[in-house]
């Protein structure tokens, strides 16, 4: 196998070489050097994911793991465009996928989200956007391995209240 084999050709062997790759790649419109020394790692339970939150943009980074190489992420993000059209939608429920279910919520009667049977995580957007209020980013990674993933995620979404309660259940079919 040659080393520019198309395998090889997004490949790292760290996951750090491999957002260090992404982030000094000029073709991601958008990412500018002040968001990316501004920009707050928010962990997740997920080791495939990584969410850089920023003033104003939220980046969603998925990333394969192919045997021992890191890929280059599939990326998904959230920014003042898609909030004011979240907004703008007449309903409690925005959702998308990319390999990685989510949901942004607007009741603030919803205190808990599963995504087929497992507990989605929550990333509240008020701190980094000033017209998201109430709003609620939920997301789990429900195709880890999957080398792309086209919507959507066929998952049910169970959206439950502060005493546990379900309020909803949505098919994303």
């Amino acid at each position: 196998m040659k080393t520019d084999d198309l395998f090889f050709k997004d490949a790292y062997f760290t996951k750090e070489r491999a957002i260090q790759a992404w982030m000094n790649d000029d073709r991601h419109t958008g990412l500018t050097k002040e968001f990316l020394e501004n920009a707050k790692r928010v962990k997740t339970d997920d080791e495939r994911l990584l969410i850089l939150a920023g003033e104003n943009k939220i980046y969603q980074l998925r990333f394969q793991k192919e045997f021992f190489l890191w890929m280059l992420p599939s990326v998904d993000w959230i920014d003042n465009e898609k909030l004011k059209d979240i907004n703008e939608f007449d309903s409690e429920f925005y959702f998308s996928y990319n390999c990685v279910a989510t949901v942004i919520t607007k009741s603030p009667k919803i205190d808990k989200v599963k995504i087929g049977k497992n507990d989605a995580e929550l990333l509240p957007l008020g701190p980094y956007f000033k017209e998201a209020k109430d709003l609620k980013f939920w997301f789990y990674n429900t195709a880890p391995d999957a080398f792309d993933c086209q919507g959507p995620s066929g998952e049910t979404f169970t959206f439950y209240d502060n005493s546990g309660r379900v309020i909803k259940k949505i098919e994303d079919n």
